[in-house]
C-alpha cells in the first residue's frame, strides 16, 4: 500500500513537471546537436553492446559453456528488453538471461545462474568502485548524496540478507558458483582482463555524455560529467520505475543544472543521452531478435 501511494505521488509530481516544461526550448536545444554527433553516439552505443556481449561470451567459454557469439547476443537482447520493463536492479533481465542460457546451451539452471552471477561480479564490482569515487567527488558540493550512498548500502545489505535466508534452498546454485570461482582463481590474467573490459564498458558512458555536453558548453568539467553519469545510474538502481526511468533523468538533469547548464539544455542532454543508452538499445535488441529469428528459419 505504501509503495502504491509513493508511486502515485511520484506520478503526480512527474505530470506537474511535464506540464511546466518549456518543450519548445528543449526541442531547440536538441536541434543544436549535429548529425555527426548523433552518428558517433549511435556507433559508440553499438560498440558498447558488442563489448558487453564479448564479456558474457568470454566468461561462458572460460567456464566451459558452449555458445556462439550471435546466440549470446540474442540472449542478451532478450534480457535487455526485459530490463527495460522491470523496475530498477534489473533482476528480471538476469532471470531471463539465465532461463534462455539453460535452454540454448543445454545446461543446468545452476550453471546458467552461475554464468549470470560471474558476469555481474565483474561488471558490478567495477561499477560500485566508480560510483563510490563519483559520490565522494560530488559530496563536496552536494552533501545530500550521503543519502544515496546510505540507500545503496542498505540495498546491498537487504540483498545479502535475502541470500542468507535462502541459502538452504539455493545451496546447489552457490556450490556451482563456488566451483566456477575456484576455476577462475587459476586464471588471474583472465579475471584482470574481464575487470578491465568492464571498466572500459563503463567509461564509455561518460564519454557519450561528454560528447553531448560539449555541444552545449565549450568548457566542461570531465570529472564532474563522469561523476554525474555514475551517480545517475546509481539512483536508477532504485526499484521504483521500469528501467530506472524517472530517477535517472531527474538526477542527471539536477546535476547538470548544478554545474551551470540552463534547464532546457540539461533536459535536452538527458533526453538524448537516455535515448542513445536506453531506448536505442531497446530498438536495437528488438531489431536483432527479429533478424535472428528470420535467419534461424532460413538456416536451421
Amino acid at each position: 500500500m505504501k509503495r502504491k501511494i509513493l508511486l502515485a505521488l511520484l506520478l503526480i509530481l512527474l505530470v506537474i513537471a511535464l506540464l511546466n516544461l518549456d518543450v519548445q526550448g528543449i526541442a531547440h536545444s536538441i536541434m543544436q546537436i549535429s548529425v555527426w554527433t548523433v552518428l558517433l553516439l549511435i556507433g559508440l552505443q553499438i560498440v558498447t553492446q558488442l563489448l558487453v556481449n564479448l564479456q558474457w561470451f568470454s566468461i561462458a567459454k572460460t567456464i566451459g559453456i558452449k555458445i556462439s557469439f550471435l546466440d549470446m547476443f540474442n540472449v542478451n537482447s532478450q534480457g535487455a528488453i526485459v530490463d527495460s520493463i522491470t523496475p530498477g536492479v534489473k533482476f528480471g533481465g538476469e532471470v531471463t538471461r539465465a532461463m534462455r542460457l539453460s535452454r540454448v546451451c543445454d545446461i543446468t539452471n545452476e550453471q546458467s545462474v552461475a554464468l549470470v552471477a560471474l558476469q555481474k561480479i565483474f561488471s558490478t564490482s567495477v561499477f560500485l568502485v566508480l560510483c563510490l569515487a563519483s559520490a565522494f567527488f560530488l559530496l563536496g558540493e552536494m552533501p545530500y548524496l550521503w543519502l544515496v550512498l546510505i540507500g545503496v548500502f542498505v540495498l546491498l545489505a537487504v540483498i545479502g540478507f535475502v541470500v542468507f535466508l535462502l541459502r538452504g534452498r539455493i545451496k546447489s546454485y552457490i556450490l556451482t558458483l563456488k566451483g566456477n570461482l575456484a576455476a577462475l582463481r587459476s586464471k588471474p590474467k583472465f579475471c584482470v582482463l574481464m575487470l578491465l573490459l568492464g571498466l572500459l564498458i563503463w567509461l564509455i558512458y561518460p564519454v557519450k555524455l561528454l560528447i553531448l555536453t560539449s555541444e552545449m558548453i565549450s568548457a566542461t568539467d570531465i570529472l564532474f560529467i563522469a561523476s554525474s553519469t555514475f551517480a545517475a545510474y546509481l539512483v536508477a538502481l532504485a526499484p521504483i520505475f521500469p528501467g530506472g526511468i524517472g530517477g535517472f533523468e531527474g538526477t542527471m538533469s539536477a546535476l547538470l543544472v548544478a554545474v551551470g547548464f540552463a534547464l532546457n539544455d540539461a533536459l535536452a542532454v538527458t533526453v538524448l543521452f537516455r535515448f542513445f543508452t536506453f531506448w536505442f538499445v531497446l530498438l536495437l535488441s528488438l531489431a536483432f531478435i527479429g533478424v535472428y529469428k528470420v535467419k534461424k528459419k532460413i538456416v536451421p
